[in-house]
């Protein structure tokens, strides 16, 4: 924004100082230089800088879709003000209905899906559990079982090997017997071998060892036969058991499911509600129209508040320096003078195009009125201020070779004098020392004053 011309104002007692205090007087000598004078008095020196600017809302809101989602009726225009809970836009509420019957529906689908996860883990864990379980106890019973069977075999063997023992002793006696075939000892030797040969094919007890372990063996092969069915049991039922990081990787995304559901049933529940206005201000953009499909993130409509305002001026490096914010200012807005205050200043120069802007200084108004935003306006800001000091027009002021000096008039002749120079506006400068009160300033417009050079008033 361009800068204007400055506006600046000097006061004393209260009262606007617009023009020198001159005192006329007539020399008569032609050979004096005519002169202004201006005689030297205290008072308070006000710098105004004189800015143009644009009224801005300093609050602004952007409204984006918060989900996939019909627009029903756009309800405002361009330029419309609007006032805080004012509907803005509304969305196909058939569509939204019909989201959350599909929601609520994938809902559940997800919620059987899970089940069923821990229901079919629950299943092969309680398979894989019996088995290790089983398994355990089987080991167990096969080895008590083996060693049993070989205890029963020793027996048999025992067993057998007496009673084979026993008929051999009788053979041998027999033999011994032989030579007295009729005696009744020999006869009697013959009836006990063959009784042990029967024994030895039909003992009693040798028939109830080998039936014991005939059991043994049946036992000992169903044994390892279901050792074979739970040792296979196992190894199926392992794959479908969920470890604990699998459990608790299905519990998250159960629980991500449940909160993406929440979240989405949240959206659509406020999209029922339509786009309202959070403040009063303007509709400043409208990006969707009636029908059209807004996809998430997608921005609907722009409202700039009313109800924070600022007057957006572009400073130029020269006006920039003087600045602080908390400076008080004013705005005319039409005939309207509103008093303000600088609000902000950044700390970046503006530019377009690659041109420069300057700085960017907000202006608060302290009263608003009812205004149109982007209206162009004029803003004077107070960017010095001080009192009971001396002033003089900037006219009386003489910069030379890093010297700066006015004339004094002294017995009717301009004398230069040395001065320390202050603040200054378009009008006057301050003068820090080098005069005093009373004095009296001298300039030509016409020529230029020497030292001891004669003047008239």
């Amino acid at each position: 924004m361009k800068l204007k011309k400055r506006i600046f104002a000097i006061t004393g007692a209260g009262v606007a100082l617009s023009i020198a205090a001159v005192s006329a007087f007539t020399f008569y000598s032609k050979a004096a230089t005519k002169v202004d004078t201006y005689t030297v008095t205290r008072q308070e020196m006000n710098q105004v800088t004189e800015l143009n600017g644009k009224i801005q809302a300093s609050d602004s809101q952007t409204y984006y879709a918060g989900t996939n989602v019909k627009v029903d009726k756009v309800h405002v225009k361009v330029g419309d003000t609007v006032k805080k809970g004012d509907l803005l836009i509304s969305f196909d509420e058939e569509e939204i209905n019909n989201d959350l019957a599909l929601l609520d529906l994938d809902a559940k689908a997800k919620e059987g899906s899970y089940l069923n996860a821990i229901q079919t883990s629950d299943k092969y864990n309680a398979l894989y559990a019996e088995a290790k379980r089983n398994l355990g106890v089987l080991n167990q019973q096969i080895a008590e079982t083996e060693e049993a069977i070989i205890n029963k075999q020793k027996e048999i063997n025992d067993r057998s090997s007496t009673l084979a023992n026993e008929g051999a002793k009788l053979q041998v006696s027999i033999i011994d017997w032989s030579d007295r075939p009729e005696s009744d000892e020999y006869s009697n030797l013959r009836k006990l071998a063959q009784n042990n040969a029967y024994v030895q094919s039909y003992d009693s007890e040798l028939l109830k060892l080998q039936e014991e372990l005939s059991r043994l063996n049946v036992q000992l092969a169903d044994f390892k036969e279901y050792k074979a069915e739970m040792t296979s049991q196992k190894a199926s039922s392992y794959p479908g058991v969920l470890t604990e990081g699998g459990r608790e990787e299905l519990d998250a995304v159960k629980e991500a499911n449940e909160l993406t559901y929440s979240n989405e049933i949240a959206k659509l529940e406020e999209a029922k509600k339509g786009i309202r206005a959070e403040f009063t201000g303007v509709v400043t953009e409208i990006d969707v129209t009636e029908g059209s499909s807004a996809a998430i993130g997608m921005p609907l409509v722009k409202v700039d508040s009313l109800e924070d305002v600022v007057v957006r001026c572009d400073v130029n490096k020269y006006d920039i320096i003087g600045m602080e914010e908390g400076q008080s200012a004013t705005v005319k807005i039409m005939d309207e003078k509103i008093d303000g205050r600088v609000d902000r200043i950044e700390k970046i120069v503006g530019s377009v195009g690659g041109q420069s802007l300057g700085v960017g200084v907000d202006i608060k108004m302290n009263d608003m009125k009812d205004v149109f935003l982007g209206y162009e306006v004029k803003a004077y800001v107070n960017t010095a201020s001080v009192e009971d000091t001396i002033c003089v027009p900037n006219e009386a002021v003489v910069t030379e070779d890093d010297e700066t000096f006015v004339f004094v008039s002294k017995d009717k002749k301009a004398v230069k004098t040395k001065v320390e120079t202050g603040v200054k506006n378009d009008n006057y400068t301050e003068i820090v020392s080098g005069l005093n009160d009373g004095e009296t300033v001298v300039w030509s417009e016409d020529a230029e004053l020497k030292n001891g050079e004669e003047v008239r008033y």
